[in-house]
């Protein structure tokens, strides 16, 4: 089997099946991160948890979204504790109105070897279209409709 295709998944990613599903996009972004935590599961996939996504959980006051992120979380494949070169990097893209916690979440993908980073955040793929990055960041579906196409289907 191939190697996996390394994942950093926003924390939005995490919590999207809590949100209310009366949207169509919202359900299908569901459906999609359901397809992705099923490639982790069959090891197509693999995600790193960082310093940042715990973070972000850690503020969430509603218990079941915070232990259904924890428990997601033991599937990670490996661990992103804070350094300097992530701190810098993290600034450069503040410093072009990108905000810190997405800033954050960016450096750990770029600087860790992500292939992509998945999030259900329109702007934060927007701005970071705009940048020349290894990682290519894109919403949940878009990335599921990649892989189909990739694999013939």
């Amino acid at each position: 089997m191939s190697q996996a295709i390394q994942l950093y998944l926003d924390m939005n990613i995490f919590k999207r099946s809590f949100d209310n599903q009366s949207s169509l996009r919202i359900r299908l972004e569901t459906a999609a991160i359901d397809v992705i935590f099923s490639g982790v599961s069959d090891g197509k996939y693999a995600f790193p948890w960082s310093f940042i996504l715990d973070y972000e959980n850690n503020l969430n006051p509603n218990l079941d979204r915070r232990s259904t992120a924890v428990l997601l979380s033991q599937k990670a494949s490996r661990e992103i504790e804070p350094n300097e070169k992530i701190r810098e990097q993290a600034q450069k893209f503040e410093k072009i109105n990108i905000k810190s916690r997405d800033a954050l979440h960016l450096a750990c993908a770029e600087l860790t070897g992500c292939n992509y980073l998945l999030t259900c955040d329109d702007k934060l793929v927007k701005k970071s279209r705009q940048l020349n990055l290894k990682v290519k960041v894109m919403g949940p579906v878009e990335f599921v409709n990649l892989m189909e196409h990739q694999n013939g289907h």
